[in-house]
């Protein structure tokens, strides 16, 4: 199975500013993770507090593979 880099974004605005703050992760499944365990709500509701609703949290799968498959080598003939 094919896996690509997954970002978690962070976007919220600054005075009319768009910001996004991103962390990288090796997959989809670990990105949600992420969101799920919750360990990002400090920040999030921080900026929420500072900035109000204008924010957003999400996954964006990137189109970089995170891992790269090999096909396995031939067996040598020997003779």
């Amino acid at each position: 199975m094919i896996e690509y880099f997954t970002a978690l974004v962070i976007a919220y605005s600054v005075q009319d500013y768009n910001i996004e703050t991103v962390a990288w992760f090796e997959n989809e499944r670990h990105c949600i993770e992420a969101m799920q365990s919750r360990s990002v709500d400090n920040f999030y509701n921080y900026i929420y507090d500072l900035y109000g609703n204008d924010i957003s949290m999400r996954c964006e799968v990137s189109t970089t593979r995170s891992k790269i498959i090999r096909p396995k080598s031939r067996p040598e003939v020997i003779e």
